[in-house]
């Protein structure tokens, strides 16, 4: 059996949605492990009393492995990708990584079988040139990952949550980073922008060296729509930036809590 570990990083800001997240966890995830949590060491001490008061009711099925460590100042959401291109030094002992951020929630039981078919990750994608049509903004995750990655970048590759990689992916995307831009990546994502829109994307770099140079390795499926969600992935995902009380279904005035507390 391949070892699969789920992977969030995250911090104080979204501690709420967290709880709701490790709870669905507690709830439907079943066959991964090891959950790995990464936060800034600032916010170690809420984080640990939030695992606390929910492992108390909603007792996590596998262990839970919490690392701490120092942000860049003013540069925290490049130090959150950072830690997702060194995944693999975190979860040592994994075949597969399973990203999913603190705002999502599964919706029903997963197993790592739902989302690793005969030992190949499903990898969604849709080319540049169709979903541009409709989401003209995505055309900058193009452009950002061109400037890092020596070939042409065709497909958008963040398509749904949980992204899941075979560990050997990583090193070769920063090799490959560190082909092109002839620094550290570390030095590179330093001087990159932190605000929306940054000038770097994590999971668009990882799914194109994925389809690169792993394309055997994954099961890829071409997407010619928005996922529908969460009805294919059996995960729901959140806008954290929106707060849980934010009106999150226009036709029912549903608010985000309220849809998280459908499937909790």
């Amino acid at each position: 059996m391949s070892n699969t570990q789920i992977m969030i990083v995250t911090f104080n800001r979204d501690f709420p949605y967290l709880e709701w997240c490790l709870k669905s966890i507690s709830k439907f995830a079943r066959g991964f492990s090891k959950l790995n949590v990464l936060i800034p060491e600032e916010d170690k001490k809420p984080l640990r009393d939030l695992v606390v008061r929910v492992a108390t009711t909603h007792p996590l099925p596998f262990p839970i492995l919490i690392s701490f460590y120092e942000d860049w100042p003013g540069k925290g959401m490049l130090m959150h990708m950072r830690q997702i291109m060194f995944a693999d030094e975190f979860c040592k002992d994994a075949d597969f990584i399973a990203h999913i951020d603190a705002d999502c929630i599964f919706t029903e039981p997963v197993t790592p079988d739902d989302y690793i078919k005969d030992g190949k990750p499903i990898l969604r994608y849709e080319p540049f040139d169709r979903i541009g049509k409709r989401h003209g903004g995505v055309m900058r995750w193009k452009e950002v990952t061109e400037k890092c990655l020596p070939f042409p970048i065709l497909h958008e590759t963040m398509r749904c949550h949980p992204e899941v990689y075979h560990r050997g992916l990583y090193r070769e995307a920063r090799e490959l980073m560190e082909r092109k831009i002839g620094k550290s990546v570390d030095d590179y994502l330093k001087e990159q922008r932190n605000e929306f829109p940054q000038t770097f994307c994590e999971f668009c770099t990882l799914g194109n060296v994925a389809m690169e140079r792993f394309r055997d390795r994954y099961i890829l499926v071409e997407c010619f729509k928005d996922i529908e969600k969460p009805k294919e992935n059996k995960l729901y995902q959140c806008w954290s930036h929106g707060g849980l009380e934010r009106i999150a279904d226009e036709k029912t005035g549903e608010r985000e809590i309220d849809i998280i507390k459908k499937y909790l």
